[in-house]
C-alpha cells in the first residue's frame, strides 16, 4: 500500500508541475522560475479545463485531462519556439542549490515529520471537514464530473437519482478535483491521495514556491535563497500545525502555493521587466492561477493582498518619485491606493455570496498581552488548539529579520505586512465585535489559518535573519583564522551552520538527565502497557510536541475504529460495486463511501429533517424496520434500489466528531438502526459483534 502513496505523489508532481511548465515555458520563463511558479498554473488549468468540460456535459477522465493539460500546451511550447526563440524573460535568479536543497529537506521532513506518523497511507483525520472532502473526491472520481458548481457526493448519474437532498451547491473544489483525478489515474483509495497529497503540497510543492518570491524579494541573491529553503519548513505553525489542527486541505493547499501568485504579480510591476509583451502574457498567466487560487479556497486571495498591500504602496511611492511628482502629490496617491483597498476589503465583506464565511464565529481565547507573546514565541495559537513549546530559535531569527529588513531600502515593506498579519491574528484572537468580522472574517476569524498567513510572511524575514547569521558567524571564523594563519571555508561553516540549526529546531522531547520526571498516577495508568523510553519527557521542544501530536491525528478513533474498518473491508468484498447500502450515518458509516467505495445511501449526518429531503430518504430512515409489512416503505426501497443495509457500532459516537456541534441525533434514524436478525425482510449476511451487514429480502 506504501507503494501506493509513492506513485500517487508521483503523479500529483506530474499533474502540478508539467502543465505550468510548459506553458510558463511557452511565454519566455527560464526553467527555474517556470519549474517553481508551475504548480500554481497546473492546478488551475485543471480546475477550469474540468469545469469546462462538465458544462459541456462531458466526462472528465485521465485521456482527455492529458491531451487538454499537457500536448497542447506542449504543441503551443513548440510553435512558439519554432525557428527563432522567444524571448526570455529577465527575471532575478533561483540558483539550483536553493531548488535541490528545497526538495531535499522536504522529502527528509516531510518522512520524519508527517509520514512516519501514520499508522498506514490510508489513515484518515477523523474531524468534521472530512466528510466533504472523502465523499466529493470519491464522487468525482466516480462521475468524472470535476466541477465546483452543483458540487454534491452524489455526482455520478446512478447517484443522482438517489440523492437524499434535492439542491447541491458552489464549493470551490479545484484540491478535490486534482485528488480525483490522481486516484482515477492511479487506482489508489481516496484516503491515501489525500494524504499524498498533503505530503507533496506540504513538502515539495510550498518550499518551491516560496523561491520565486524570494528570488524577486532578495534580487536573487544566493545566500538568502538558500537560508530561504532552510527556513521554508521549519515554522510548526505552517504548515505543520495546519495538517493537525483539521482536515482543512484545500486551504492548505492554496497557502502552499499562494507565494507563486504574490511572485507573479511583483513580476508584473517591477520595474526591472521590460516590454509591454512580456507584462501581458506574464499577466494572462496570473488572472488564471487567481481563478485557480480562488477555487482552492477564497481566503488565499486576501492573503496575497495583506502581503502585496504595502508591496504596492512602495511601489507607487517610488513611481512617482522617479517621474519627478511633487511629494504631497506622491502622499496623496498612496492614501488614495490605502483607501482603495479599504473600500475593495469592505465591498468584499458586503457581498452575499462571502456571508457564509465572513460570519463564522470563533470565540476570543486571548488577552492582548498572551497574543503579543505569542507572536513574538512563533506558537501563535496556544490557548486555542494545543500547547506546544515555543520557537525561540526561529523567533529571534524573524526578529533579527525585521531589523535587517527595516534598514534596507527595498524591503522596508516587508516588516509592515507581517504587522497586518498579527494585527489581524490580534483581532481575532482578542476580540468578539463587528470590527473582528471585518478583519479577520475572510479566514472564518479562524486563528490557525490566519497564524498560518503570518508565518507565510514571516519566513523571507527569518532568511534574511539566518543570512545574517551565517554573515556573522563567517566574520568571526575569518576574524580568527586570519590570527592563526588558517585559511576559512565558507561551504563548511554553512554546512555545519545549518546541521546545527536543523538539529536543535527540530529536536525531538528528551529526558535531561538528573531531573527525575514523577508521574501522577493518571499518567501511570495511561501509559501502563507502553515501553518507559515512550513516555512523557521532562524536556518539551517543539517538533516533540508536533511529532506526538501528530501520531495521534492520523489513527482510526472515533466514529471508524480499527475494528469497524476490518468489517468494512469484508463488506467491500461481499456486496457487488455497485449496489446500494442504506446505513445508519450516526454510527461513522456515511465515511465509508469515501475511504472504501462502498456505494452507501446516506453519505453526511447533517441536513436531515429539512425541506429540501426526499421523501423516499424520510421514510427510509425513519421506518425501514417496517419493511416488511409496510407497502410505502417497500415502495421507497424499491425507488432507490437499495440491496443492502449496514448497521455498525454506535459506541462512543456521541462523543466523536459528529457531536462537534451537537449533530449527533440518532433518532431521526431509528428505522435503520433498530434493525436486528430478527427483524422480517432482512437476512443477516454479515456480522462482528452488534455491527451487521442485512441483505433486504425481495
Amino acid at each position: 500500500m506504501w507503494s501506493g502513496f509513492i506513485v500517487a505523489s508521483f503523479v500529483f508532481i506530474a499533474i502540478l508541475c508539467v502543465p505550468g511548465f510548459l506553458v510558463f515555458k511557452a511565454i519566455g520563463m527560464r526553467s527555474d522560475w517556470s519549474l517553481c511558479c508551475s504548480p500554481l498554473l497546473g492546478i488551475s488549468l485543471l480546475a477550469i479545463a474540468g469545469q469546462l468540460l462538465s458544462l459541456l456535459h462531458i466526462s472528465s477522465s485521465p485521456l482527455i485531462i492529458f491531451i487538454l493539460l499537457i500536448l497542447v500546451p506542449a504543441v503551443i511550447l513548440l510553435v512558439m519556439n519554432r525557428g527563432a526563440r522567444s524571448r526570455v524573460i529577465s527575471l532575478p535568479q533561483i540558483p539550483a542549490l536553493a531548488i535541490v536543497l528545497s526538495l531535499a529537506l522536504g522529502v527528509a521532513l516531510g518522512y520524519n515529520l508527517f509520514v512516519s506518523r501514520l499508522d498506514a497511507p490510508d489513515a484518515i483525520f477523523q474531524a468534521y471537514d472530512v466528510t466533504q472532502h472523502l465523499n466529493l473526491i470519491r464522487s468525482m472520481a466516480d462521475s468524472g464530473n470535476f466541477t465546483s458548481l452543483g458540487v454534491s457526493p452524489y455526482l455520478a448519474h446512478a447517484d443522482q437519482a438517489i440523492n437524499p437532498f434535492y439542491v447541491p451547491g458552489f464549493y470551490p473544489a479545484a484540491w478535490h478535483v486534482l485528488c480525483a483525478l490522481v486516484v482515477q489515474i492511479t487506482g489508489v483509495s481516496v484516503p491515501v491521495a489525500i494524504n499524498a497529497s498533503m505530503f507533496v503540497f506540504s513538502c515539495l510543492i510550498y518550499p518551491l514556491a516560496l523561491l520565486p518570491l524570494l528570488s524577486n524579494l532578495f534580487d536573487g541573491n544566493k545566500t538568502h535563497l538558500v537560508c530561504g529553503a532552510i527556513v521554508a519548513l521549519s515554522f510548526v505553525s505552517f504548515p505543520w500545525a495546519l495538517m493537525t489542527f483539521g482536515p482543512v486541505y484545500p486551504n492548505l493547499a492554496g497557502l502552499a502555493v499562494a507565494p507563486i501568485a504574490a511572485a507573479l504579480f511583483m513580476v508584473i510591476t517591477s520595474s526591472k521587466v521590460a516590454g509591454v509583451s512580456t507584462r501581458v502574457k506574464t499577466g494572462a498567466a496570473l488572472l488564471v492561477c487567481i481563478a485557480g487560487l480562488a477555487l482552492l479556497h477564497p481566503n488565499t486571495i486576501f492573503t496575497c493582498a495583506v502581503l502585496l498591500a504595502p508591496y504596492c504602496v512602495t511601489r507607487i511611492w517610488e513611481t512617482c518619485r522617479m517621474r519627478s511628482v511633487s511629494i504631497p502629490r506622491t502622499v496623496c496617491a498612496c492614501l488614495g491606493f490605502i483607501a482603495f483597498c479599504l473600500l475593495a476589503w469592505y465591498a468584499c465583506y458586503k457581498l452575499p455570496f462571502m456571508q457564509g464565511t465572513v460570519t463564522h464565529v470563533w470565540p476570543p481565547y486571548l488577552r492582548l498581552w498572551q497574543a503579543l507573546v505569542n507572536i513574538a514565541t512563533q506558537i501563535y495559537t496556544m490557548g486555542f488548539y494545543t500547547e506546544m513549546a515555543a520557537q525561540l530559535l526561529v523567533a529571534v531569527l524573524v526578529i533579527i529579520g525585521i531589523i535587517k529588513a527595516l534598514h534596507t531600502k527595498n524591503l522596508r515593506w516587508l516588516p509592515v505586512s507581517y504587522a497586518l498579519a498579527c494585527f489581524i491574528f490580534i483581532a481575532a484572537a482578542t476580540r468578539q465585535d463587528e470590527f473582528k468580522q471585518l478583519v479577520a472574517g475572510f479566514w472564518y476569524t479562524d486563528t490557525m489559518r490566519i497564524a498560518a498567513m503570518a508565518t507565510i510572511i514571516a519566513t523571507p524575514l527569518a532568511a534574511l535573519g539566518l543570512a545574517w547569521v551565517f554573515h556573522a558567524l563567517l566574520s568571526v571564523v575569518r576574524c580568527y583564522n586570519r590570527k592563526i594563519g588558517r585559511e576559512t571555508h565558507a561551504a563548511k561553516i554553512a554546512a555545519l551552520g545549518t546541521g546545527v540549526f536543523l538539529l536543535v529546531n527540530f529536536m525531538p522531547e528528551f529526558n535531561l538527565p538528573g531531573m527525575h520526571t514523577t508521574y501522577s498516577d493518571e499518567v501511570k495508568r495511561e501509559y501502563q502497557n507502553v515501553e518507559l523510553r515512550d513516555w512523557p519527557k521532562n524536556v518539551h521542544t517543539t517538533f516533540g510536541d508536533y511529532r506526538a501530536l501528530a501520531s495521534d491525528t492520523y489513527s482510526y478513533d472515533m466514529p471508524l475504529s480499527g475494528v469497524e474498518e476490518t468489517l468494512i473491508g469484508k463488506v467491500k468484498e461481499i456486496v457487488p460495486s455497485g449496489d446500494l447500502v442504506i446505513n445508519d450515518p450516526m454510527d461513522g458509516s456515511f465515511l465509508t463511501y469515501g475511504t472504501d467505495g462502498i456505494r452507501v445511501y446516506y453519505r453526511d449526518f447533517v441536513g436531515y429533517g429539512l425541506e429540501n429531503e426526499t421523501a423516499a430518504s424520510r421514510i427510509i430512515r425513519t421506518k425501514l424496520c417496517d419493511y416488511a409489512s409496510d407497502p410505502e416503505v417497500q415502495q421507497a426501497v424499491q425507488e432507490i434500489d437499495a440491496e443492502y443495509v449496514l448497521v455498525l457500532s454506535q459506541s462512543k459516537s456521541d462523543i466523536s466528531f459528529i457531536d462537534l456541534r451537537e449533530d449527533y441525533k440518532p433518532d431521526e434514524f431509528a428505522g435503520i438502526s433498530s434493525i436486528t436478525k430478527d427483524t422480517p425482510g432482512f437476512t443477516c449476511v454479515l456480522q462482528a459483534g452488534s455491527m451487521m451487514l442485512y441483505r433486504i429480502d425481495r
